[in-house]
């Protein structure tokens, strides 16, 4: 059985992938740092026919980051995928942006530092998958989301960069960009905002968590796809 962790398993986006994941027979530890009780309510439904751990985590810090590694190997022995999938954001001007230091901290910040407490085993063992969660904010911008934007573009960069850096020695890594999601973080939205994003999207429709959790399961199926940044948006950014 593979091994994968998951971030930001108790949002909309998280616990799709986590769910898909344990569908295909991974063994999942999922991270969140609120949410308990989602968390606990998949593990009740998920350990009926797969392996689903809840995990509380703390990702603006290394240390725990480094635990959490430990703890994946002495409990299954192995971490086959990393999913960076929690992150926080501030519709504000920037000017008014209050919270642009954690967005970064956690958005950016935090997908390296799992991705350092991950890899000294992925490269012990030659393998390993690891997909980013971003944002088509991190290649076309947002007004009034700049700090996330920002930290999405850092995302970007940083997953081409350490795809080829460790490419030679077995590990893929890739982004995932999704753009409108029916998610809890656009939940502020009038439903007049949702129709006219929805009418400049060529799909005509808003996106799911399960479209993004698709799109994560393509990118490991296909072993030769590395350093890429697969957007999910339906031709919103075209």
């Amino acid at each position: 059985m593979k091994v994968a962790i998951v971030t930001g398993a108790s949002g909309g986006i998280g616990s799709q992938i986590a769910q898909e994941l344990c569908e295909k027979d991974y063994a999942v530890i999922g991270c969140y740092r609120n949410g308990a009780d989602v968390c606990e309510a998949m593990a009740d439904d998920i350990n009926k026919f797969g392996v689903f751990e809840p995990y509380c985590l703390n990702l603006r810090s290394e240390n725990e980051a480094v635990r959490l590694a430990e703890y994946a190997v002495q409990t299954y022995g192995r971490i086959d995928l990393l999913v960076n999938c929690a992150g926080i954001g501030e519709i504000a001007p920037l000017t008014e942006c209050n919270r642009w230091e954690e967005i970064i901290n956690v958005n950016l910040n935090g997908t390296i530092r799992m991705c350092r407490a991950v890899l000294p085993y992925m490269l012990r063992m030659g393998s390993g998958n690891i997909v980013n969660i971003s944002s088509v904010w991190g290649e076309c911008g947002s007004a009034c989301e700049a700090a996330y934007s920002a930290s999405k573009g850092g995302v970007n960069a940083f997953t081409k960069a350490l795809a080829k850096e460790v490419g030679i020695m077995g590990v893929r890594v890739n982004a995932v960009a999704p753009g409108f999601i029916d998610t809890e973080m656009n939940a502020s939205l009038t439903n007049r905002d949702v129709e006219d994003i929805r009418d400049d999207i060529p799909l005509r429709r808003t996106g799911t968590p399960k479209d993004v959790a698709d799109a994560v399961l393509f990118v490991l199926s296909n072993t030769y796809v590395t350093g890429q940044i697969i957007t999910v948006d339906g031709g919103w950014t075209i």
